[in-house]
């Protein structure tokens, strides 16, 4: 699978996870913010449904017919979501890890950076990596996302020096106002 087409099914995906999952990025009844891996759950459940059967797809998987729990660890981060075939090892198997962030910006423990992604993809022979900072913001009741993303490929590394927007702002405001209807 090519990048261009990949990323087109994570954004089918992403646009699915927040129109159909909005109550989980809202504030509701005090409640704290959604988890990179609660997020990432509902992402790979969308995910699942736009890649070839053939594909699994895990939240924070770790494990193989080594030790793997220290080993996938670089800078205390797990990958969130990964994409590969379960027990087989190389590029031909392992074609997306991504780490989900729910506010890179504002969060007070920092997250991998793309060298953490690069380190990871090339340790595991993934053929694509992803980091998704969501950038959710709450204010009372509403929340918005304005997500971004940054990719990076095992040949050629990162696709850009920085992360990128996943929509245009047109776009965003449209799956927000979506996203807004089908959570009332």
């Amino acid at each position: 699978m090519i990048l261009a087409d990949l990323q087109s099914r994570v954004r089918i995906a992403l646009t699915n996870t927040l129109v159909e999952e909005w109550t989980l990025f809202t504030p509701t009844t005090g409640t704290s913010r959604p988890s990179e891996r609660t997020i990432a759950f509902h992402l790979g459940w969308y995910v699942r449904q736009t890649v070839d059967r053939t594909w699994d797809v895990d939240a924070e998987y770790d494990r193989s017919g080594m030790v793997l729990e220290q080993s996938v660890r670089y800078d205390g981060h797990v990958p969130n979501l990964i994409v590969h075939h379960r027990g087989l090892l190389g590029p031909e198997h392992n074609l997306l890890l991504v780490h989900v962030a729910v506010d890179s910006a504002t969060d007070e423990r920092e997250g991998p950076g793309i060298e953490t992604a690069l380190a990871l993809q090339r340790r595991f022979g993934y053929r694509y990596a992803m980091l998704l900072d969501l950038r959710l913001l709450t204010e009372g009741r509403r929340a918005s996302v304005t997500p971004y993303w940054q990719w990076t490929t095992l040949e050629h590394g990162p696709e850009h020096p920085e992360p990128a927007p996943v929509y245009t702002d047109r776009v965003l405001a449209e799956i927000t106002e979506r996203a807004r209807r089908a959570g009332d």
